[in-house]
């Protein structure tokens, strides 16, 4: 009788250490994204750095993200506007990094600057240095929310949840819009990444950004007549190049609408061409009519 109690109390400590050890399975949660809802794993990735829990780290995710554009999205439109605003918060994070790095706070470190940028991203991952740069901490906070929903979006999907090298998932084109692009020489799947990150500078609204995404010399024509031949002459002419009307001409539109020809793709019946060059597809012409 005495070794069945011993052997009842080992095995009730033995429950009772991994009842410590291993954690509750925590359940998933759900977020609101263009009118509809998908389910979040609430385990943190194993490649990212340790920060709050997802549920936490989502409430960064833009206030505007879980409105509906007024139809109800495919899920593949849905992961596509997702991983526009992904890459605008990468481009501008990572903007931001070099130049926290480059600052002179950092260089009188001493440290070289990759040991510099990690150092500055540890301290955004845990927010332990909020106050430092609370504006940096806002957009670290956004892409990190933006990049685990892309995750679990791509899961959906049954896509690998990595994000590809070019920024955005791989397009299912039909074969008339495949042929259009072939028959003009053009890679179609080249043309789509070209179209979404020219479209997502756009909606950015940075100057910076669209300036990446630009073949010089950018012609600008109609009311206002010039040719903008550098990244400088770009970022002066902002009000021009940004405007409201071509703006919303580029976010009304769809690779499947667009028209593609021998120069590149128009967009808006002509308010913008995305031309094709040495680099790839990139912003070629802005019309101001």
């Amino acid at each position: 009788m005495t070794g069945f109690i011993a052997r009842f109390v080992g095995l009730f400590g033995c429950l009772l250490a991994l009842s410590i050890v291993l954690p509750a399975k925590a359940d998933p949660f759900f977020v609101r994204v263009y009118g509809r809802t998908y389910k979040i794993d609430p385990r943190y990735p194993s490649d990212e750095p340790k920060g709050p829990k997802p549920q936490e780290a989502m409430k960064a995710l833009p206030s505007d993200i879980a409105r509906g554009p007024g139809f109800r999205p495919s899920h593949e439109e849905v992961l596509a506007e997702v991983e526009e605003r992904l890459w605008i918060a990468r481009n501008q994070l990572d903007r931001e990094l070099e130049e926290a790095a480059g600052s002179r706070d950092w260089r009188n470190t001493g440290s070289d600057a990759k040991s510099v940028r990690q150092e500055i991203t540890g301290s955004l991952a845990t927010g332990s240095d909020r106050a430092r740069s609370p504006e940096l901490q806002t957009l670290y906070d956004r892409h990190r929310a933006l990049n685990l929903l892309v995750r679990e979006l791509r899961r959906s999907l049954d896509l690998p949840v990595r994000t590809p090298e070019t920024g955005f998932s791989r397009p299912k084109l039909s074969p008339e819009i495949e042929a259009s692009y072939r028959a003009q020489k053009f890679d179609p799947y080249a043309a789509y990444y070209g179209f979404r990150r020219v479209k997502a500078a756009f909606r950015s609204n940075d100057v910076e950004l669209l300036s990446r995404v630009t073949h010089y010399p950018l012609a600008v024509t109609g009311r206002i007549r010039r040719t903008i031949r550098d990244r400088d002459q770009l970022i002066a002419a902002k009000e021009t190049v940004l405007n409201a009307a071509v703006r919303e001409a580029v976010a009304k539109s769809t690779f499947e609408t667009v028209f593609v020809r021998d120069k590149g793709m128009m967009l808006g019946d002509g308010a913008v061409w995305i031309t094709h060059g040495r680099t790839g597809f990139a912003l070629g012409t802005i019309n101001l009519d």
